[in-house]
This record gives structure tokens, C-alpha cells and sequence, in this order.
């Protein structure tokens, strides 16, 4: 019997997109997801803290911060050790989601100290990548549980997670999708039967999503109206997700109407993420998958796409044009700094493509009404500010260099008294092998005291300098400090700057230094290099954050299609008739739409035994129904047992005997009773009396091709 119990940290009863549960299977803690917000309030991971110990491994379902953006914060500064199991799709654009998340915190805000990209890197070396319906199985204190991910359907490498312990079947499918669109496949969540328990979530049971072409037709509507009244769009979008679906249906459109304005994806890593989409298509749709097979060229190589890393870049690019920013909420990223600047025009367009999260900026955004945005701006210290900051800087400085000497001293005089250790072995090896050469007048030497005996005992491990002869000479007197090579499996790594032309970097400074003088003594119109030494040295200038309030007045148009890809209230409430799960636990929804799809399950579901609506933080156990017991077979059981292949099992009919040994149950071969043979003699029986007989017995029978049936 295994012990299932179920406890969700955050992201049940409210409007919430971030989610993190902990199923606990046993002695073992799975940790479902580890999502956090764009605000990063590190409020909502409290009950994330409290439970942190109890992880064993995470699972990881989607590549955006409601699933994984918490994952830096929890290993860098909640002390998270634990292997997190994903999709190669989820590890890839999962570091372009939090690589961009950091960077667009941190473009305005230099106070931001929660994660850095050091603890990006560290979550990304804990990956572990599997393949859809990769079945794993756990070692260790995991034994017997395994792990599978299956298509979700939402995002590109988006998973259903199955975990699974002897007859149990636990399954968790959170924000799937049961339509194929034009870049991924429908989920498989409709295929599974009967699990012991569904964890599931509720938050779009009141939607109803859109068909795919009326849908396509909405946005391509609404952007060519923008652009024929002369006004730039702006989309919020995520960095790594639905925007792919996005900017498909875009490049389509623009390829088949030859459309010329331009097309701009805006954030700082807007370079990777189709270059990672395009190594990825096993994992899109199977249309997409069988037309790159053909010879046609890759969806994602976007010929109409301009990808962009900063607003200057943008402002070069001509009018009217598509924007498509981050962040879908508009409380960070270069989507809030163009709210600010396109919104008070009423040509512009502002088109969502995803359902607002309620409480952030983008939910508070109608035509003709008045936002409030908090805003965030770096600007350079002076005064007496800068001074206190340059004598910081100048006491860090001398701490680290007063630490890196003593570090270097450390390890110098380290090798040293192992080279003299080494030394004085050889001698004394050497002492004991070769005796000293006879003489006619030997002196016998005085005895030793017995703390002269200690003295160079306790002087062992301490740097000592003696004035006694040695026994033989030794000819490097004084230590050296041997550099250490790097080796890869190539040979030793070849440094650089080893292998620069001294000649023309002295040509280069001269040249530097005569330019430098021309400018100095004649003038220079060149403003180009001006402009980088500025811009350059502006970067190096010290910093500070300052936070102020500013209001806009909506006049652009607003328009909100749907792309979220997700399933509505219709095809939720088709999945769970199709699966029909033992136990239900409802989560990641708001109370009205837990209730709602709660009220159905226990209204048209009598095979589902149980419904659970947890609230945070409220520990749920479950028991499985099923008793098993482990059996050990014998060798001379097994070996007569005939195995016939049953799907994905290997079925045999046996005839045993259990013995009890404590806990285990061993079966052996039964002794079979044979029953005495019976000699049947042969009848004259024909099959036309046969069927008078059954006939007259009340049994119709009919011949068909010789036989009687």
C-alpha cells in the first residue's frame, strides 16, 4: 500500500498563475513545479521555505516563470539541493525565460539582489532532460517510483507528468491544451485511464476558447487597421512561450500578403529564442515536423521578424510597425516603457494576446481610463554620494587585494613545506640504505638527549632553517612555484594571449597614441568614437535606482485575443470523462471555478471515489485502495513459467504454493494432481442429428461453411 499525501505551497483558491505543490509518495518529496511572479515577492515562497528540506527531486512541467521562476531563489537562498527533471525544450527556453526575467528586473533597478545569473546558471546545472514517454526510474531512496513526461500541449517541451509506484498511477497535468495548433500537437492527457489520482487545475473552466482560424483572423484584422491609420502596435508577449505561436501566424501573414512594415521582437534575448526553436521541431506539431522533411524551410527562421535587444535599436527601425515585448503583465520590461510612450496616441494599437493576471498593470487597462505605473530609473551618484561610494569602493578593493596575497602566501608557503618534506625523505631514505664509510680513528658519537630527540619532531609541518651538514647535497635550495596546466581532451588548453602579435599591438598603441595627440592639438570631427568613449564610460560610472509614480491616459485602442492555448470548460470537462480518475485534487484556479468543476465531478462522476479542493497550505493524505503484495518467485517456478507478451506486460499462468517468511511470500511449484484418463470411444454421431438434438433442447443452430454454429 503505498502513502500519497499532497500539500500545495502556493497557487490554488486565487487568480494566481504561479503554482508549486509537494507530493509526498512514500518517504519521498516531489516538489511539482516551482513558479513564481514578475514582482518576485518573496512573501508568496514562504510556505515554500518551511518545506524546503523535505525535497528529494522537482518536476518541472512549463518553460515560464508561473512553473520554474522561483527555482534560482529557492537553490540560492532557501538552500534547495535536489535534482529538477525536465524536457530538453523546458531547459532551453527555460534559460532564455530567466536569463530575460533577471535582465528586465534589473535594466532599471539596480537594488534588485533576490537571484543573479550565477544562480541561473547553478539551477541550470541540476537539469536532468528527458524525452516524452521517457520512462525513468528513481535509484536510491527513490527506488521503485517512476517518473514519465507526456505532451501538454501549452508551450513548446510543456509536459503531463506521470509518477508512478507499484499499482498506483498518479498524474499531474496542470495548463494543457486539447487542440493541436499551428506549432505544437494536442495534449495526450485523454488517452490515460482510470489513475489513482489526477491532480489537476481549474482556472480556465469559464473561458471558452475560440476557433483557431477565427482567431488568426482577429489578429491579422486588428494589425492591419493599426498600420493602414499610420499607428505602431504593441504586443506583450512572454520571451519563450506562446510568442512562437505569435510570431508564426505573423510571418505567415506578412510572406503571403507581401507586407513590408516591419516586424520587431523586443527583449534581450530575443536573438535565441528562435534560434532554440529552430533546433526543436521533433517536438512541434506533426505538420510542421513532416514539412521541414519535405524540404521546406524551418517555421522558425522568421523572414520578417527583427530581433531586437534595446530601444535604440527599435527607434531605427521605420513606422508603422509590430512590437512584440515583454512582459505579458507590463509591470517590467521593455513592454512597460513603450506603454508609456505609445498609449497617450490614439493612432497606436494595443493588442493582448493573453489573459491578464488581475491586480497587474495589464488588467488595469481600458480605452479612456487612467493607469498608474510605478516607475524605475538608473541615474548616475554625485556630490557626496559618489564620494562615499568611490571610498567603499576603494576599501573593497584593498580587502580583496590584502586577501587575494594572503591567499597566494598561503598556497606559496603550502608548496614549499611540501617540497621540503619531500627532501627530507629522500635524505632519510637515503641514510638508512647507505652506511657510512669506516675509518681507523672513529669517534663514537655522543648520545642524544631526549628532547633534542623531540625537537625536530615538534618542528615538522613549520618552515626551519638549519645550519647542520647535510648528508648529501641538494642542489635547489629554495622553493618554486610550478604552474599548473589545464588539460581538456584535447591536450593542455591553449591560452590566447600567448600567441598575440607583440609587433602590431605595439603598432596599434602608436597609432592610438598619434591619433590621441591629433585630436588633442588639431581637433577631431570624428564623433563616432566620442560617442562610445562616452557611452562606455557612462557604463562605468556609478549608479543608483530612483522610484517615482507616473500616470497615463489610455487613448490607444485595446483589443485582447486569445492565444493562450489552453484548455476552456469544455474540453476540461471531456478529459476528465475520458481519464476517469480514482481521486480528483483541484488546484490552480480561483475558488468559483475550483467550486464549479467540483459541483460537475460530483454530479456526473460516480466512478471518481473522492474531490478535493485544498486550500494553501493544507496537508491532504490519501490511502490507495489496493493491497500488494511482494511475492518472490523460485527459479524452478519462473523457468517452467510460459510468458506471453499482454501490451506492456508479460503474463504467465502458474500453479504454486506460498510460504510466509516474515514480510516476504516465496511461491514454488504445487504438486499437481493428475486425474485418471478416460478412453472415449468413437460415435456415429452426424452434425444433423447434432442439431435435431439441440433443436429439441431449445438451442437454434445453423451450418455455415461445414460447421455447426
Amino acid at each position: 500500500m503505498v502513502a500519497i499525501s499532497f500539500t500545495p505551497l502556493y497557487g490554488v483558491q486565487s487568480s494566481e498563475r504561479s503554482c508549486c505543490y509537494l507530493l509526498e509518495v512514500d518517504d519521498i518529496g516531489i516538489l511539482l513545479d516551482c513558479g513564481w511572479t514578475d514582482d518576485f515577492d518573496v512573501a508568496l515562497l514562504e510556505p515554500l521555505a518551511k518545506v524546503i528540506d523535505k525535497v528529494d527531486l522537482v518536476l518541472i512541467s512549463h518553460p515560464d516563470l508561473a512553473h520554474m521562476g522561483a527555482l534560482p531563489y529557492a537553490m540560492g537562498t532557501l538552500g534547495l539541493k535536489a535534482p529538477v527533471y525536465v524536457t530538453l525544450p523546458v531547459y532551453r527556453m527555460g534559460e532564455i525565460v530567466l536569463y530575460e526575467a533577471y535582465q528586465a528586473r534589473t535594466k532599471d533597478d539596480l537594488e534588485f539582489n533576490l537571484f543573479t545569473l550565477d544562480h541561473v546558471d547553478q539551477v541550470l546545472e541540476t537539469f536532468i532532460q528527458l524525452k516524452y514517454s521517457q520512462k525513468l526510474k528513481l535509484s536510491g531512496e527513490g527506488e521503485g517510483i517512476y517518473i514519465t513526461p507526456h505532451a501538454a500541449g501549452h508551450l513548446i517541451g510543456g509536459s503531463i507528468w506521470s509518477i508512478a509506484k507499484e499499482t498506483d498511477e498518479i498524474l499531474y497535468a496542470v495548463d494543457y491544451n486539447h487542440r493541436a495548433e499551428h506549432v505544437l500537437s494536442k495534449t495526450v492527457l485523454d488517452t490515460f485511464t482510470r489513475p489513482t489520482l489526477l491532480i489537476t487545475g481549474s482556472m480556465y473552466l469559464e473561458k471558452q476558447q475560440p476557433k483557431m482560424r477565427d482567431r488568426d483572423e482577429q489578429l491579422k484584422d486588428e494589425i492591419v487597421q493599426v498600420l493602414r491609420r499610420g499607428g505602431d502596435i504593441l504586443i506583450p508577449c512572454d520571451s519563450a512561450g506562446r510568442v512562437l505561436e505569435v510570431l508564426h501566424v505573423l510571418d505567415q501573414y506578412w510572406i503571403k500578403l507581401k507586407l513590408k512594415d516591419p516586424i520587431a521582437l523586443l527583449h534581450t534575448m530575443s536573438f535565441y529564442t528562435p534560434k532554440a526553436a529552430q533546433a526543436m521541431l521533433e517536438w512541434c506539431s506533426e505538420r510542421i515536423s513532416k514539412n521541414f522533411d519535405i524540404g521546406k524551410p524551418n517555421p522558425f527562421n522568421f523572414t520578417h521578424v527583427n530581433l531586437i535587444h534595446s530601444l535604440d535599436e527599435l527607434d531605427r527601425l521605420p513606422s508603422p510597425k509590430v512590437i512584440l515585448a515583454t512582459s505579458p503583465t507590463l509591470n517590467h520590461g521593455f513592454g512597460k516603457d513603450l506603454l508609456m510612450k505609445m498609449a497617450p496616441l490614439s493612432t497606436n494599437g494595443l493588442v493582448f494576446v493573453s489573459t491578464p493576471v488581475p491586480g497587474t498593470v495589464a488588467a488595469n487597462i481600458h480605452p479612456g481610463t487612467v493607469v498608474k505605473l510605478e516607475v524605475s530609473r538608473n541615474v548616475p551618484l554625485e556630490g557626496a554620494e559618489l564620494a562615499a561610494f568611490e571610498a567603499k569602493e576603494r576599501r573593497r578593493l584593498i580587502d580583496e587585494a590584502e586577501l587575494k596575497a594572503k591567499e597566494i602566501e598561503e598556497a606559496a608557503m603550502e608548496d614549499m613545506m611540501m617540497t621540503i618534506a619531500e627532501y627530507e625523505s629522500d635524505d632519510e631514505g637515503q641514510a638508512a640504505t647507505t652506511p657510512a664509510p669506516p675509518t681507523n680513528n672513529a669517534v663514537p658519537a655522543p648520545p642524544i638527549p631526549a628532547t633534542d630527540k623531540a625537537a625536530p619532531m615538534q618542528l615538522r609541518g613549520s618552515f626551519k632553517v638549519g645550519f647542520g651538514q647535510f648528508t648529501t647535497p641538494k642542489y635547489p635550495m629554495f622553493f618554486t612555484m610550478d604552474t599548473k596546466c589545464e588539460w581538456d581532451e584535447y591536450g593542455e588548453i591553449i591560452r590566447v594571449d600567448e600567441f598575440k602579435d607583440v609587433s602590431q599591438a605595439k603598432a596599434r598603441l602608436r597609432n592610438k597614441s598619434k591619433s590621441s595627440s591629433e585630436n588633442v592639438n588639431m581637433g577631431n570631427d570624428d564623433d563616432d568614437d566620442d560617442d562610445g568613449d562616452l557611452a562606455a564610460a557612462a557604463d562605468r560610472r556609478p549608479m543608483k535606482t530612483l522610484h517615482s509614480s507616473q500616470h497615463i491616459f489610455i487613448q490607444c485602442s485595446v483589443r485582447f485575443i486569445d492565444f493562450d492555448g489552453v484548455a476552456d470548460g469544455r474540453a476540461i470537462k471531456n478529459c476528465l470523462d475520458n481519464v476517469k480518475p480514482r481521486k480528483l485534487i483541484l488546484v490552480h484556479g480561483t475558488p468559483e471555478t475550483t467550486a464549479g468543476l467540483q459541483e460537475y465531478v460530483q454530479s456526473t462522476m460516480e466512478q471518481c471515489e473522492a474531490v478535493y479542493t485544498p486550500q494553501a497550505n493544507e496537508r491532504i493524505d490519501i490511502e490507495s485502495d489496493t493491497t500488494v503484495y511482494k511475492l518472490s518467485l523460485k527459479e524452478s517456478l519462473y523457468s517452467s513459467a510460459y510468458f506471453q507478451k499482454v501490451g506492456s506486460h508479460d503474463v504467465a499462468y502458474i500453479n504454486s504454493t506460498a510460504e510466509f517468511h516474515g514480510a516476504t511470500c516465496i511461491l514454488d511449484v504445487a504438486e499437481q494432481e493428475y486425474h485418471t484418463p478416460m478412453l472415449l470411444s468413437q460415435g456415429k454421431v452426424t452434425l444433423a442429428t447434432l442439431k435435431t438434438l439441440l433443436a429439441r433442447a431449445g438451442f437454434e443452430a445453423n451450418f455455415y461453411g461445414g460447421m455447426l454454429v
